[in-house]
């Protein structure tokens, strides 16, 4: 007798949750909360929310909400539009980020995602918790970038969602799951340029409830800000559906010293030009 997806959906489901918790325990096991640096693997002095040493949260390197650009957030020594913003159009209102994309921030993120490392998210979420309070956004809910079913499964995880999650447990803030979704595959961004990865992205993703997102202002979470094609591309779908607004926050925002030599000589050009207001008033 044959069965039918339906009849072996539920049965399929209960199999995949059971993994999924057997999966969590053996995570506390192995990988106890607050008691190691999630860098180097040192033991903390004490239990603590944020599971870096000392040593090795001094190496990061800290994005302050008043030397940023006041639309990206990539760090600046200034407060004012990078170079990236000032010649390309952003769809969400802000974006910020905890740290730069460098050292030791890049190698955990990589190995968080790649290295199949999900209990890092403790401590990114509480990361990006603290961040959001010092920010004081108001919105109605929090949701984060989607990846297709394909590429979920061949990394065993989708690691926005996981960041949104515990961001969630921390703040309160509604959480959507699946208010967004990836409709097709693309190429992968980091060998792409601003206007390719833009159109890398064009029309890939998809709201699934227009009702909920009318009218609202929305918290998009991930991991890295680089060119800002994917934020934009998700806000675009969302102001389509009708959404007020979008906000983005990431973990981390790739430096505009790393993006190019303008940004860098759009710093200096800042700095002079504040220099010369200095003297003039």
């Amino acid at each position: 007798m044959k069965i039918s997806l339906e009849e072996k959906s539920p049965k399929t489901n209960k199999v995949k949750e059971f993994f999924k918790k057997f999966k969590s325990v053996l995570e506390g096991i192995f990988y106890p909360a607050n008691i190691k640096c999630i860098n180097c693997n040192v033991d903390l002095p004490q239990k603590q929310e944020i599971e870096f040493c000392e040593n090795c949260l001094s190496k990061l390197e800290f994005i302050e909400n008043d030397k940023c650009c006041k639309r990206c957030g990539a760090k600046l020594k200034t407060s004012n539009l990078c170079l990236a913003c000032k010649s390309n159009k952003r769809e969400f209102k802000l974006a910020r980020s905890v740290m730069v994309y460098d050292g030791i921030a890049s190698r955990l993120i990589k190995n968080f995602k790649y290295q199949n490392k999900p209990y890092m998210s403790r401590t990114f979420g509480k990361l990006l918790a603290k961040k959001f309070v010092s920010l004081n956004w108001k919105v109605d809910f929090v949701t984060f970038v989607p990846i297709t079913k394909k590429k979920e499964k061949k990394r065993g995880f989708n690691q926005a969602r996981l960041l949104a999650e515990e961001f969630y447990k921390n703040t309160g803030v509604q959480l959507e799951k699946d208010i967004l979704i990836k409709k097709q595959e693309t190429k992968e961004q980091a060998s792409l340029g601003f206007k390719d990865r833009q159109e890398n992205l064009r029309k890939s993703f998809k709201v699934t409830n227009k009702d909920k997102v009318f009218g609202k202002s929305i918290l998009l979470i991930d991991d890295v800000f680089t060119t800002g094609a994917t934020a934009n591309a998700c806000s675009l779908a969302f102001k389509k559906a009708g959404a007020k607004e979008v906000f983005v926050l990431t973990v981390a925002s790739t430096s505009r010293k790393i993006l190019g030599i303008e940004d860098k000589k759009q710093d200096e050009k800042l700095e002079s030009d504040n220099a010369l207001k200095s003297l003039i008033y």
